[in-house]
């Protein structure tokens, strides 16, 4: 799971040069366009795909989609974007290899990347077993940098780790949930101070990527005034205003590491 970050505040495990930014720009629309089977928009939504799809697996595929766009911009409270998100869809991890070999190199050995453009948010992922939980992931990166201006890696990682997921796992069936509720028995104990400190994915490992993920959890399903000091930094973030660390304000609000921990101890 990656995504390639061009925006100022938007992170990711390389940066892209200027040329290169360049090159992906212009060569994305050309290219293998002619290898698209079927391509089909809904809302903000296009798909296209390398592959066949009967209507059923294209009405679940954007139901799904429209599906996590609308809860993460109400359950977030952002304001919708009208930008497209184009999801491209390849048949084989050859063919995705070699239409991003040329544009994002970056992204060969990965199985899915979102890239941010200028004028659509982008996300590449090819067939294998499992690539709708990679697409979940990736484009809930793109709904997040459509609708927000900046948004800090950790916090960023942890939202697309709790939405790519089936909706009705998110609370309580996300496979990090059992492994971190193993690792509290053994003395784990969470440290944002760490996450917000790093500047890069290269530096995240699995265990900051689950952390990631529990803070979300946290927010989402803890105390009231813990979801409002996360809605409150979103907004101001959205409005352009000076947001500062999260942790910071999570802080000021509760004994932010205990409460983690009880928040999960307790939670069934």
């Amino acid at each position: 799971m990656f995504h390639v970050g061009m925006l100022i505040p938007c992170y990711a495990p390389t940066r892209l040069t200027a040329s290169v930014v360049a090159l992906c720009l212009l060569t994305q629309v050309a290219g293998a366009a002619g290898d698209w089977v079927e391509v089909e928009q809904r809302g903000v939504v296009e798909v296209r795909s390398e592959f066949a799809m009967d209507q059923a697996e294209w009405d679940n595929m954007f139901r799904e989609l429209n599906g996590l766009q609308a809860d993460l911009e109400g359950l977030l409270h952002l304001r919708p974007s009208n930008q497209i998100i184009e999801i491209n869809l390849f048949r084989t991890k050859s063919s995705y290899q070699e239409f991003l070999r040329a544009r994002v190199p970056e992204g060969v050995t990965r199985k899915a990347l979102y890239v941010p453009g200028t004028d659509r948010g982008r996300v590449y992922v090819y067939r294998h077993w499992g690539y709708e939980t990679d697409l979940r992931h990736e484009f809930t990166h793109a709904l997040l940098h459509s609708s927000l201006p900046f948004v800090p890696m950790w916090l960023d990682e942890g939202f697309a780790e709790y939405f790519e997921v089936q909706a009705n796992q998110r609370s309580h069936h996300n496979p990090h949930l059992g492994e971190l509720k193993r690792r509290l028995l053994f003395g784990w104990g969470p440290n944002l101070a760490n996450l917000e400190g790093k500047s890069d994915l290269s530096q995240m490992d699995g265990a900051d990527y689950r952390e990631c993920w529990a803070w979300v959890h946290f927010m989402m399903h803890g105390p009231d005034e813990v979801r409002q000091v996360l809605a409150n930094y979103l907004h101001n973030v959205e409005q352009g205003n000076p947001a500062g660390q999260l942790g910071d304000h999570l802080r000021e609000s509760i004994d932010l590491d205990a409460q983690l921990l009880r928040h999960f101890r307790q939670w069934k």
